[in-house]
C-alpha cells in the first residue's frame, strides 16, 4: 500500500490543483481536555503558490468552550519543490518557519510548534510513542493510485500515545494524551460526509474503529452521488473490514447531520451497526478551502457518545457491543 507519511503534493497537481493534511488528535487521560493539531498543504487550481498552513484546536468540556489558532503561509510552487520535497524525506522530517517567527516541527516522536501574533503566543511541545501501526480505508491500493476517488484518506497511526504541554492564553494542556495521526490528500473534499473514529472504548480499551460516509460530485458537480460509506472495526485481536470501495454504496445510511451518524454496515460475514450522536458536546467549526477556490464549513467534536454493535449476518447473533464517549465525529453538511 501507499507510504502513509509520503508527500502527495507536486508540480504534477497545478492544473487541477490539490490539498493535503497531516494532522494529529489526542484526548487528555482526564477525559475533559483533547486538541487537534492540523498541518495543510494547499494549491489552488491553476495557481504556482502552496499554501502552508497550521492549526491547532482546543476543546475543553468543563467550559465546554473551543478555540481555534491558525497560521499560513503562501510560497511559490517552485520553493515548496526545492525547499520542503527536495530537502525534506517525508511527513516525519518536516519543519517550516514563518515569517513572523511563528514555526512547526513534526519528527518521529516529537511535535513542537509555536503561533506569534499581536495579541496571542501559543505553542506545543509533545513527546509522540507510535503504535506503527496503520489503517488503509480503501481496500485496494489502486484507489489511492487511481483517479477514483478524488479524496484519499488513511489514518497513519491508529493508536498515537502523547506526553507534554500546550499553551495557549484561554487554556494550558499537560500531561498524557491518547489519539491518532491522519493522513489526507486530494483534488476536492467531499460533497457531504460524517466521518468517526475511537480508540477508547468503555469495555476493551485494545479496540479501534475507524470509518465515513460521504457523497460526492458526478458530471461536474451537477450530480451527487448516493452515500459511499467505508469502515472496519478492530477488537479482541481481529479486524472486520467493511471498506470494500465497489460495495462502499449498498451500507445503508440512515443519518448523516451536522452531529450525528448513523449506518449498518453489512459484509458477507458480519453486520456492523454503527450509532454515533454528539449533541451537547463542545464542537468547532473550521473552513475547510478547496483546490477550486470554494469553502466549506467543517465541524467536529472529540467527545461524541458511540455505541458499535457487531452481529453475525447468518442470524444476527451479537458478537460484541462498544460504547464510548470519546469518538471524534466530523461532518461536512453543505
Amino acid at each position: 500500500m501507499i507510504n502513509p507519511i509520503q508527500f502527495q503534493l507536486n508540480k504534477n497537481r497545478l492544473k487541477k490543483g490539490f490539498y493535503e493534511s497531516f494532522y494529529f488528535r489526542g484526548n487528555h487521560q482526564n477525559g475533559t481536555q483533547s486538541f487537534w493539531l492540523k498541518h495543510n498543504l494547499l494549491m489552488f487550481a491553476n495557481d504556482p503558490h502552496v499554501r502552508i498552513e497550521s492549526t491547532l484546536i482546543t476543546f475543553d468540556k468543563e467550559s465546554n468552550l473551543s478555540k481555534t489558532y491558525n497560521h499560513q503561509e503562501d510560497i511559490t510552487l517552485e520553493d515548496y519543490q526545492n525547499k520542503i520535497v527536495l530537502n525534506k524525506k517525508d511527513w516525519e522530517d518536516f519543519s517550516f518557519n514563518f515569517k513572523n517567527n511563528s514555526s512547526i516541527l513534526i519528527q518521529p516522536n516529537q511535535l513542537q510548534g509555536k503561533f506569534n501574533t499581536n495579541e496571542d503566543s501559543i505553542s506545543w511541545n509533545l513527546k509522540l510513542n507510535p503504535s506503527n501501526k496503520s489503517y488503509y480505508h480503501f481496500s485496494n491500493d489502486w484507489f489511492y493510485h487511481g483517479f477514483f476517488p478524488k479524496k484519499k484518506i488513511l489514518t497513519k497511526d491508529i493508536h498515537l500515545e502523547y506526553s507534554g504541554t500546550i499553551e495557549t492564553p484561554h487554556l494550558k494542556l499537560e500531561g498524557s494524551f491518547i489519539g491518532m495521526n491522519g493522513h489526507n490528500w486530494g483534488t476536492e473534499h467531499a460533497y457531504k460526509y460524517a466521518y468517526g473514529n475511537c480508540n477508547q472504548f468503555d469495555n476493551c480499551q485494545e479496540s479501534y474503529f475507524d470509518g465515513f460516509s460521504g457523497k460526492i460530485t458526478l458530471m461536474k458537480g451537477v450530480i451527487k452521488s448516493p452515500y459511499l460509506s467505508c469502515c472496519s472495526l478492530k477488537t479482541k485481536g481481529k479486524w472486520y473490514h467493511f471498506n470494500n470501495i465497489l460495495k462502499s454504496y449498498q451500507h445503508k445510511v440512515s443519518e448523516v447531520s451536522e452531529k450525528k451518524w448513523k449506518v449498518t454496515f453489512t459484509s458477507q460475514e458480519h453486520i456492523l451497526e454503527i450509532d454515533i450522536d454528539g449533541s451537547n458536546q463542545v464542537w468547532a467549526d473550521l473552513s475547510y478551502d478547496h483546490p477550486s477556490r470554494k469553502v466549506s464549513t467543517v465541524h467536529n467534536t472529540k467527545y461524541a457518545h458511540g455505541t458499535l454493535t457487531l452481529k453475525k449476518a447468518t442470524n444476527n447473533e451479537i458478537i460484541t457491543t462498544l460504547t464510548s464517549h470519546y469518538f471524534e465525529l466530523e461532518s461536512l453538511i453543505p
